[in-house]
């Protein structure tokens, strides 16, 4: 059945990152300061399974579609060791996994003790790479901490995962894949389908399973963040979207029971499993810390960090007010107010998934 639905080698440590300030978010210190008043949120206030942590904004590769912005990456910003233990502490009981992204993960200079220190807490720990070298060189000394990594990797071609992530992109991918392989840890394959690349996508679907992936999880591209400014061409159009992407998906049958695929449905189409009404930021399901301290509920804002629904500030999140993607949420709604629409079909929850 198939189911469609979610030391590195001893280089020098790194000059500490900027601190993230208030005035980076446009906050005045008081706003963020836990008080009797208000203690702040607890991860119970929640209904999390994994928590995402972006642990630095360093990455080796300026993919066009990114749905992080281009200031993103243009500041050099590390989540501190202390901080990474501090929000999985605060998470314990409530979230069972914790996500660990970058940019490129493995290019923080304590990659390897972050996942480590994570994974004895005790909590899984899953990691999102694009193959890097640093990440194979880092595996040896992670792969017992890793419950699983997923590479992002958009297309079985050589050329034109090149073409759109840069010059060996698709040669890291696949030897990292292959490492992952031998070292037996459980990977994935994440893939952002393109109007480049959505033709390919039964070829994608037989090499995804073929590579020993567990999961294919593939995205709709939305056109937020670098994306926005350099691909904003490149989003598949809904009616395409459900003609080559969901129901190419729903028709294929894996040969290998273990091997399922998860599909963004991205727009409300009648398909199982969809959910017009349900939305990450009201509905609480999900936060994604950065190393500046902003902490969102949706990935769609995340170009504008003044939009952060939460902060994360002294181990204590709060609930920021104003403008925010709680407001811009707060209205009852058939479908995301954070994407326009295309014709007649209304955008879903960018985590909604289809099940068959």
């Amino acid at each position: 059945m198939t189911r469609l639905s979610a030391p590195v080698p001893a280089a020098p440590p790194a000059a500490s990152a900027p601190a993230a300030h208030a005035s980076d978010l446009g906050l005045a210190a008081s706003d963020l300061a836990p008080s009797a008043a208000d203690p702040g949120l607890s991860a119970s206030d929640f209904k999390l399974d994994s928590i995402d942590l972006y642990i630095t904004s360093r990455c080796n590769r300026r993919c066009s579609y990114c749905f992080l912005p281009d200031a993103y990456f243009d500041r050099t910003q590390h989540m501190t060791p202390a901080a990474v233990a501090a929000i999985v502490a605060w998470a314990a009981g409530a979230a069972t996994e914790i996500t660990v992204l970058g940019g490129e993960p493995a290019l923080h200079p304590q990659f390897t003790s972050i996942v480590r220190d994570t994974a004895a807490a005790p909590i899984r720990v899953r990691t999102v790479t694009n193959g890097s070298r640093q990440f194979r060189a880092a595996l040896p000394e992670v792969r017992s901490s890793l419950s699983r990594v997923a590479v992002s990797l958009d297309a079985p071609s050589a050329a034109v995962v090149d073409r759109l992530r840069g010059r060996g992109a698709f040669a890291d991918a696949v030897a990292t894949v292959a490492d992952l392989r031998a070292a037996g840890v459980p990977f994935d394959l994440n893939c952002t389908v393109l109007a480049d690349t959505v033709d390919l996508v039964p070829e994608m679907l037989a090499y995804a399973e073929d590579s020993g992936a567990g999961r294919l999880n593939m995205h709709w591209f939305s056109p937020v963040g670098r994306g926005a400014s350099h691909a904003a061409d490149q989003s598949v159009p809904a009616a395409a979207w459900r003609r080559e992407v969901l129901d190419v998906v729903a028709a294929y049958r894996p040969a290998r029971q273990s091997f399922t695929v998860d599909c963004q449905i991205a727009f409300d189409f009648p398909v199982p499993g969809a959910d017009p009404g349900a939305c990450a930021v009201q509905d609480r399901t999900n936060l994604q810390f950065l190393p500046s301290g902003a902490v969102f509920a949706c990935g769609m804002l995340l170009e504008d960090e003044a939009l952060a629904a939460y902060h994360w500030h002294d181990g204590v999140l709060m609930r920021r007010s104003g403008d925010t993607e709680l407001s811009r949420t707060a209205p009852a709604c058939a479908g995301c107010p954070l994407r326009p629409s295309d014709g007649d079909h209304h955008p879903t929850c960018i985590y909604n998934r289809l099940a068959v």
